[in-house]
């Protein structure tokens, strides 16, 4: 069992530094290692940005190798009865395996905690009124960490990749909008694209993406008994008490494949992800490498390299897989930024 330090005691440290990088971003970081038995070093941080303090958890496995490769890993929502981020940083979502096994950075950074609800949420889109104002910024503050550690790891910058699960799943998908400038790959579980406020008749809005839009590559996972974040159907769901409209699967992968976004041309069927309100995993396609999954996989897109699949996990309700872990790295890991020319 892992150790952990409280940044309010004395308590002897391996290291403590104190470092100002932009204006507007300040991080502290705590180090100590692991026990023989658990492998590597945790290194629980904080940093302010947009006025707010925010908290992320950094693991190296034991054996990192020069410029590694990065993953971000975005929990889903989380009640605390008091302010905890050590209790959301810390969550065990089965990646500190796969990243010492694959010697890459893992990040967990923390959303941020509503004192009247005790939620951590993530402001995906467009989910604004869900937070008190004025909302987190935190695709600026996942920005910003992303060009932190990049430096500070010395981490490859065509190989960060960036996953979550159900809230953190939409906000990855954001991230999959916002920072595919410096994202290669993502790999949502569990949260299509968007929620829209109230009871909203389709279809949804959808963000805008940036022009030109650099490709990104995109996994979607979602199981097909979820009745939190509905695949299909445009069912309801709360965030902090208020209620949104939840999009749907064939939205979120024609999104991603759209001549907006990654102009994919090759699907490996013409059924569509959802039928009559319901996943169609039935007739879906089946998935390379994870037997009894089915989806789609599109390719012919902007760049030889970019490929975007949706997975359907049968009678799997509304949670992350750990032992899928590894599927969702090796796919991440096979789509990094194209060298440049």
């Amino acid at each position: 069992m892992k150790t952990r330090i409280s940044r309010l005691c004395a308590c002897a440290l391996i290291s403590l530094s104190l470092f100002t990088s932009a204006a507007r971003a300040v991080a502290q970081d705590y180090t100590f290692s692991l026990s023989a038995s658990n492998p590597g070093t945790y290194i629980d941080s904080s940093m302010t940005w947009d006025k707010v303090t925010r908290y992320y958890e950094v693991y190296l496995p034991p054996n990192l190798t020069a410029h590694p490769a990065m993953v971000l890993m975005l929990h889903g929502t989380r009640y605390t009865s008091t302010f905890d981020p050590e209790a959301v940083i810390s969550l065990n979502w089965g990646w500190n395996v796969v990243a010492a096994q694959y010697d890459f950075v893992l990040v967990k950074p923390a959303s941020t905690w509503d004192p009247k609800t005790h939620q951590w949420n993530w402001n995906a889109y467009f989910m604004d009124n869900a937070f008190p104002a004025p909302p987190p910024d935190d695709s600026g503050f996942l920005r910003h960490l992303i060009v932190e550690l990049t430096a500070q790891y010395d981490v490859n910058p065509k190989e960060v990749y960036v996953t979550g699960f159900s809230s953190g799943a939409q906000m990855t998908e954001r991230v999959g909008n916002e920072i595919s400038d410096l994202v290669a790959a993502i790999a949502p579980v569990a949260g299509p694209i968007v929620n829209d406020e109230g009871t909203v008749s389709p279809p949804l809005p959808l963000p805008t993406p940036p022009n030109p839009f650099p490709p990104i590559s995109v996994q979607l996972w979602e199981g097909t008994k979820d009745q939190n974040l509905w695949p299909c159907g445009y069912g309801q769901t709360k965030y902090s008490g208020v209620i949104f409209t939840v999009d749907s699967a064939d939205d979120t992968i024609n999104y991603w494949t759209g001549p907006a976004t990654n102009s994919c041309t090759t699907f490996q069927t013409s059924e569509p992800l959802c039928a009559n309100g319901a996943p169609n995993n039935a007739n879906d396609a089946p998935t390379p490498g994870v037997p009894g999954d089915t989806g789609n996989i599109a390719t012919g897109c902007a760049t030889s390299n970019i490929e975007v699949q949706y997975i359907w996990e049968p009678d799997v309700a509304h949670n992350s897989q750990p032992q899928t872990d590894v599927n969702r790295w090796l796919f991440v890991a096979a789509h990094p930024k194209p060298s440049a020319k």
